[in-house]
């Protein structure tokens, strides 16, 4: 696979898209900007409205544990363990490469 860059993948896989995905508790919206996330995935979330995402700009935070981040790139690469290069590999494959489906 070639080098992908963070500015062209963030390009290609909206925030919206993305969060739609990964974020299966996230009430369904038309909305841009802030909107609910759903529970928070970073800790024993037991509460809707902590966790906000940004379906404009991929950022995120939850007012609950303190999790926060600028955009999907980073959101992805906290919930999932990796490292930057890792982050956008699996990101590609997961999202990109494949046709949009998800093989897990």
């Amino acid at each position: 696979m070639s080098r992908l860059s963070a500015d062209v993948l963030k390009a290609a896989l909206p925030a919206s898209a993305y969060y739609r995905r990964e974020l299966p508790t996230m009430p369904h919206t038309r909305h841009a900007g802030w909107v609910d996330g759903g529970l928070c995935p970073f800790h024993d979330d037991q509460h809707r409205g902590n966790f906000r995402v940004n379906l404009d700009t991929g950022a995120f935070c939850c007012f609950s544990c303190g999790a926060k981040g600028g955009d999907i790139l980073a959101f992805h690469q906290r919930r999932h363990g990796l490292d930057f290069p890792e982050t956008i590999r699996d990101l590609a494959e997961r999202f990109l490469f494949n046709g949009g489906r998800e093989d897990e």
